[in-house]
């Protein structure tokens, strides 16, 4: 009898163990980032993680339940562009960990990311949970760009490797047309060299070699580059992955004929190109649509900041989506990446509809980045959720709670705890 007992009482615990983990929001306005548009008063479930159900009058006898009557939920915003965790403060050094003058397009920063920078619950606090965190070394070709999660885990931050090349044409160092010819003989010379492994590098993986067997390829290389240039095997095998499209190409380019150069290197080389800056975009919004290039905004710079921007405008990004441009919606500031929110506000008060200023900081940079199961609140997908006081594109409204994979984080930074410290004594 007693054994008989014990079995039953083991089967029950391992019952129990085997219930999934649980919550469930009820009563939002849930604003879901997807054609589905804005939900009111509705409910979500989420489960080991996931959302599961989105709906009305939702129920679960084993959810832990919360009332959020009167709140907002949104999915996760993600930043398309930063610095965030390789730096901390601009002008110390040994505080950056975002250049390199031995790699270019082979440099990965995975190893660099560092989850306790200050910088992360800052963002995290503005509604921030991803950052497509890219180098921003000088010259042509700055880096490969990874995606992390500001959690501040230790282990669990980086969602994805090297999900883009980084490059900028930026003007007053070298003339814009010989940055671009180089970056057009640089992809010519990865499409010729014969890398032995071509995956890319993060942790642990070795580094590839050049296969270089005969004398036509030292031709091939000391005629493909002008003097001074030269390229490891990472950087080739970047490169590769940016010829075989398997990552896009993301370079900062503002003035329209600039961009327009670029549309033709990348249809000449059938590549993936994202713009980042097009403050003259709205000159081009045909052959970006019509070519389907996604660009990069930054809405809250409203004047000219150099030469290559005289055309900038307020409703830039209102012009590029009427023609089916997709826009994704960044900050111009790692420390201050949040404020891609005000950038989006900004961009709705000059004519985008509000839905596609949503989809600008979330899941219209997940469809370009291909990150899976991120960027919208729909079933099946990763709960990274924000609960805010009132609409997310307001700058009077903030931040109440904060969902990663369906695991509440808190909502404080340093500064916070500064405030509290001295306006309470």
């Amino acid at each position: 009898m007693n054994k008989k007992i014990l079995i039953s009482f083991l089967s029950l615990l391992v019952s129990f163990s085997c219930f999934s983990e649980e919550l469930l929001l009820k009563n939002a306005k849930i604003h879901t980032a997807t054609d589905r548009g804005s939900l009111e008063t509705a409910d979500l479930l989420i489960r080991d993680g996931l959302i599961v159900r989105i709906g009305k009058n939702l129920s679960s006898s084993r959810a832990q339940v919360k009332d959020l009557s009167g709140k907002v939920i949104s999915p996760g915003f993600i930043s398309p562009y930063s610095q965030l965790g390789i730096v901390e403060i601009e002008l110390v050094p040994e505080t950056r960990d975002d250049s390199s003058e031995i790699y270019s397009a082979g440099l990965n920063i995975d190893s660099a990311f560092n989850p306790s920078s200050t910088l992360i619950p800052y963002n995290r606090t503005g509604g921030i949970t991803l950052s497509l965190t890219a180098p921003s070394s000088s010259g042509l070709i700055s880096g490969l760009t990874s995606v992390f999660s500001l959690s501040g885990s230790l282990e669990e931050s980086l969602i994805a490797s090297n999900v883009a090349l980084t490059a900028n044409i930026r003007g007053g160092e070298d003339s814009k047309a010989a940055k671009i010819l180089l970056l057009e003989d640089s992809l010519d010379l990865a499409g010729m060299t014969d890398i032995g492994k071509s995956s890319f590098l993060s942790k642990g993986e070795v580094q590839p070699t050049l296969k270089r067997n005969n004398q036509i390829y030292y031709e091939l290389y000391e005629s493909a580059l002008p003097e001074g240039v030269n390229y490891s095997a990472r950087d080739l095998a970047a490169l590769k992955k940016v010829l075989s499209r398997e990552i896009p190409l993301v370079i900062r380019a503002n003035r329209a004929s600039d961009i327009l150069a670029l549309i033709d290197l990348s249809n000449r080389k059938n590549i993936n190109l994202v713009i980042q800056g097009a403050a003259e975009g709205w000159i081009v919004a045909k052959q970006l649509a019509q070519n389907n290039i996604p660009v990069i905004l930054q809405p809250i710079n409203n004047i000219p900041n150099s030469f290559n921007e005289l055309g900038a405008r307020l409703d830039n990004a209102s012009l590029l989506h009427e023609v089916g441009v997709k826009i994704l919606i960044g900050s111009p500031e790692t420390h201050n990446a949040y404020l891609s929110r005000q950038s989006a506000g900004i961009a709705v008060s000059y004519g985008l509809p509000w839905q596609e200023a949503l989809k600008g900081l979330s899941s219209n940079i997940a469809d370009v980045f291909n990150l899976e199961k991120r960027g919208s609140i729909r079933v099946g997908y990763i709960a990274d959720l924000v609960i805010w006081n009132g609409d997310p594109l307001e700058v009077t409204s903030f931040v109440e709670q904060i969902y990663l994979s369906g695991k509440s984080v808190p909502v404080m930074n340093r500064s916070m705890r500064l405030r509290d410290r001295y306006l309470n004594n």
